[in-house]
């Protein structure tokens, strides 16, 4: 399914948001504050955003590992990152966040940016970004979420339930695509129960900020120095 909505995909990004994907990911990557000589990994990095958004601080000696399990996507991700002229730092993977192909305590930070929800086992992702992580490194996730205001989670499900889904079949011509969209976000839980499981997963300071009213969330966390 990501494989075929590959090739329309970031157009369709920028188009159901209406632009604001771009502000989320910035604010991820301010979230995550990223410094000179961090390894970074991207999971489920599809077509690369993230780390373009990372590469564009400009900062020395970083490096970043995208993983994804479409070899599409990640195909994608290499043309955007080509002209750019980082091969040096940034490189990406194919494999799945459940079971990531990396060595443990081996990364400074680690971000995942509409991916988690994806999971067949999202506690057993989060338990796996954790093992990566090296002691002190931080997580910053980034996932659609419900708003609190009813007015607002109304427009918000009338959106996601009838106009995401039909102007994404028409523009990427694969109707389940955007029909799984909308469901995986109603199935998905609430910020604070999510913020639990990352508590679980053995992340420490723990923390939540949502962005455009709740339509989205930011959930921080780091790996403790005994870990």
């Amino acid at each position: 399914m990501f494989s075929a909505i590959a090739p329309r995909y970031d157009f369709l990004n920028r188009l159901l948001s209406v632009g604001f994907d771009r502000y989320w990911r910035k604010s991820a990557i301010d979230l995550l504050a990223p410094r000179s000589g961090d390894h970074i990994l991207d999971v489920a990095t599809g077509t690369g955003d993230m780390i373009l958004e990372i590469i564009s601080r400009g900062l020395p000696d970083v490096r970043v590992v995208g993983v994804d399990f479409s070899r599409r996507m990640l195909e994608l991700g290499r043309r955007k990152i080509r002209p750019r002229d980082c091969n040096q730092t940034v490189s990406f993977h194919l494999g799945n966040g459940e079971n990531l192909p990396l060595a443990d305590m081996s990364f400074e930070c680690a971000t995942c940016a509409f991916g988690v929800r994806n999971y067949a086992n999202v506690k057993l992702g989060l338990r796996e970004m954790h093992r990566v992580l090296k002691p002190g490194g931080r997580v910053v996730i980034l996932e659609f979420s419900m708003p609190a205001n009813s007015i607002l989670r109304r427009v918000y499900n009338w959106y996601f339930g009838l106009v995401l889904p039909k102007v994404g079949n028409l523009i990427s011509g694969h109707g389940e695509a955007y029909s799984y969209l909308p469901e995986s976000v109603m199935e998905f839980p609430d910020q604070n129960e999510f913020a639990n499981w990352v508590k679980e997963a053995g992340f420490e300071n723990v923390v939540c900020r949502e962005l455009t009213f709740g339509i989205v969330s930011l959930h921080y966390g780091c790996k403790g120095n005994n870990a």
